[in-house]
């Protein structure tokens, strides 16, 4: 604390003082008290309902040179830099108290500084509301700042209001808050560039007198006199070390007080608050973009699209004869160019389609409207042509962008041909929703595909009855079969080191009611054909998952009861399998580590490196990768290397040539012998009789399944077997 000297030799403070019903105060402290409040009688008179008759009192030590407040028990209360005081309270340079509606600032002044007749120079008013904001209302003052940048039509508008307020609170003749791109207009705003330049370059905040150049021609600030210089104040914005605005303040010419720290903390803090809120503003803008947009290509999304597409159907229904079409595009046999050349080369053509089409669209040539070209995920583009005049110009246009999207295409120096169908649906057949004339579009698309594919449909009501009438077949095929006519039964797996059971394999069955029960291998062909392949698969896991925690509330273990899960090959890498799973296992609550997704060897045998991908992102996850029928296929051991594998399950035409041919203990034994090595769990499945389970314990195998410690069973005899707690 620097204290100043008078001609006399005693040492002075000041007491600042602003409220808002008078002008602006100084007050020198008189050692000894200096009583503050209402009554006439006190030292510093103050003319404020909320303040008591003889609200505080100042004591000023001269020897000690050190100055204390204390509260008269007043009614509101006094408070001390935002908080209030119930003893003695020490005071140091620029302390801020609130004595009722009134702040003051202590400070020693400075020699510097014009004399107390000169300070009416500035006359400051304080509101009642930036009183209270500034002093226990602090945080409000900077949450409003942040409201007033969420989400403004008008950043520039904004910043003004917060400049005002700053303005406001310090006493400023002049505040303002430049974002970044306005960085070369500072001299035009009156800010000394070199000083702004520092600023920026330090990413420090300045107090500074300044000079006007044009009047004073020197830039020796030290040569001037105080009167003749600007307090002045720069603090600079920063996200991520970046300076993305600056705050700067400037009082009247030769003010009778400089900013203080005080001045220059609360400014920091609020350009805080600016830099979060324009964070929050460009994280929100990122966010909002993202969510109508396609990630892979950057054209807009269903969502975007469909917005769009319902501002035009508003359009014609206002005004006659104003109408649109929807283009729905679909690549054709775009799985095969993934399956052959890699999901890199897939979205590389994906990436080199959109690009053609935005070209081509942008050289149409509508007479007013917008165009729209959007990604609807997986090979799905769509374009919505406003303000389309008759249908054959939507049809040329399909047309002519079939052709040119069918032309090849050059990926990592190679050319891949591919071809799209196009459906497209007018405006004119009528339409009530955005979501109707899509769907014709997409309806349309279809019917291109069934005439041969590399075409354009254009959409007519018949083909929505047809494809009304295969949505029938297949919503009823499927809540006939999975909800009525599907059952899943379970298979007790048992551990050979306790001869107890230690999980279950979900097998599905079909309760048909001409044929009987039929396994899975009489009728996955059915369901394929059906397209419910996945539907059948996510089912069943869906199913198991919920039994499997029931099981192990009703019977606890340690470890837990585990569930397998069969998995078919074709559906490994169905683009919405891992997530599908993950939403299982959080609605069931099953711990990931009790599930083991079990898939043939023959859906290895292919190398393929998306089935490699999807398999480590399940194992990442916890969950057990299983192989069935080990040994079946064509795929050499060393396929155990390349897989995520956590168990084998050794295929029981293994299990039953044991006692038969002597060669089938030898791959049993060489495959249990390099899954020892490898850290990979062996099932013996198929087990039917004492010698084969006799064989399988004496070579370690972990655990065991098959008929000779049950068939599968309904879940109902399943829990009663549970209930039993065999000991095999």
């Amino acid at each position: 604390m620097n204290s100043n000297t008078t001609n006399f030799g005693k040492e002075e403070w000041l007491l600042v003082i602003r409220s808002n019903t008078e002008d602006y105060q100084e007050y020198r402290l008189k050692p000894g008290s200096n009583n503050i409040g209402r009554e006439a009688d006190n030292a510093i008179i103050l003319q404020d309902s909320t303040s008591s008759g003889y609200h505080a009192e100042i004591h000023y030590n001269q020897t000690k040179n050190s100055v204390s407040i204390r509260d008269n028990e007043s009614t509101n209360g006094t408070f001390v830099n935002g908080k209030r005081i119930h003893a003695v309270q020490a005071l140091h340079h620029e302390d801020q108290i609130r004595v009722g509606l009134c702040l003051i600032t202590i400070i020693q002044p400075d020699s510097k500084l014009p004399q107390l007749d000169n300070s009416s120079i500035l006359k400051t008013k304080v509101t009642t509301e930036l009183i209270l904001e500034s002093i226990d209302h602090y945080g409000v003052l900077l949450h409003n700042i942040g409201q007033q940048l969420v989400n403004v039509p008008d950043l520039d508008i904004a910043l003004s209001e917060i400049s005002e307020l700053i303005k406001s609170m310090l006493g400023a003749e002049e505040c303002q808050v430049i974002l970044a791109d306005k960085f070369s207009q500072l001299e035009e705003a009156g800010i000394p560039v070199s000083i702004a330049k520092k600023t920026i370059e330090n990413k420090n905040a300045n107090l500074f007198l300044y000079s006007d150049k044009e009047s004073h021609g020197n830039n020796d600030q030290a040569t001037i006199p105080v009167p003749l210089l600007f307090p002045m104040l720069l603090v600079p914005v920063m996200i991520d070390e970046v300076v993305v605005a600056l705050i700067f303040a400037r009082k009247p010419l030769g003010s009778s007080t400089h900013f203080y720290n005080s001045d220059l903390q609360l400014v920091l803090a609020i350009g805080n608050q600016v830099a979060m809120s324009l964070q929050r503003n460009r994280v929100e803008g990122e966010l909002l973009y993202k969510s109508n947009h396609d990630s892979l290509t950057d054209l807009p999304n269903r969502a975007f699209f469909l917005d769009r597409l319902s501002r035009s159907l508003e359009r014609s229904k206002q005004k006659e004869g104003v109408e649109f079409a929807v283009l729905f595009f679909d690549i054709d046999n775009f799985k095969d160019v993934n399956d052959s050349q890699g999901h890199a080369v897939g979205d590389k053509l994906l990436l080199a389609m959109a690009e053609r089409l935005k070209h081509n669209i942008r050289s149409i040539d509508l007479a007013a409207g917008e165009t729209v070209v959007a990604r609807f995920g997986g090979d799905e583009f769509a374009v919505l042509l406003d303000n389309v005049k008759e249908n054959l110009f939507a049809l040329s246009t399909a047309n002519r962008l079939k052709e040119t999207l069918s032309k090849p295409y050059n990926i990592n120096g190679r050319k891949i041909y591919s071809s799209v169908s196009i459906g497209v649906a007018i405006s004119t057949i009528g339409y009530e929703y955005p979501e109707d004339i899509l769907q014709d579009a997409d309806i349309a698309m279809y019917q291109a595909k069934e005439l041969g594919r590399e075409r354009v449909e254009i959409f007519d009501k018949s083909m929505r009855d047809r494809a009304l009438e295969r949505v029938l077949i297949g919503t009823a095929l499927r809540q006939g079969v999975l909800q009525k006519e599907f059952r899943v039964h379970y298979q007790p797996i048992i551990s050979l080191e306790t001869g107890r059971i230690a999980g279950f394999e979900a097998l599905l069955r079909w309760y048909t009611t001409d044929r009987g029960i039929l396994k899975p291998s009489d009728f996955m062909d059915l369901l394929d054909a059906a397209g419910l392949s996945y539907l059948t698969d996510n089912w069943v896991l869906q199913n198991a998952c919920s039994q499997a925690v029931e099981w192990q509330n009703k019977f606890p273990g340690n470890p837990p009861l585990f569930i397998t899960v069969n998995l078919s090959a074709r559906n490994i890498i169905h683009p919405s399998l891992v997530d599908n799973i993950i939403q299982v296992l959080q609605d069931t609550k099953l711990d990931p580590r009790n599930l083991y997704l079990e898939i043939t060897e023959r859906a290895t045998t292919s190398d393929d490196e998306n089935t490699i991908e999807v398999l480590r992102k399940l194992q990442s996850m916890g969950v057990r990768i299983s192989i069935d029928d080990f040994g079946s296929g064509y795929s050499a051991l060393n396929y155990l290397a390349q897989f995520p594998v956590d168990v084998v399950k050794i295929d029981q035409s293994f299990i039953k040539m044991i006692g038969v041919k002597e060669a089938s203990k030898k791959i049993i034994e060489m495959v249990k012998a390099l899954a020892n090595h490898l850290g990979i769990i062996v099932v013996a499945e198929g087990v039917e009789k004492i010698e084969q389970l006799e064989f399988v314990k004496s070579i370690n195998c972990e655990y065991a399944q098959g008929f000779y410690y049950s068939k599968a069973l309904d879940t109902e005899l399943a829990t009663e077997l549970l209930t039993v707690d065999p000991q095999f």
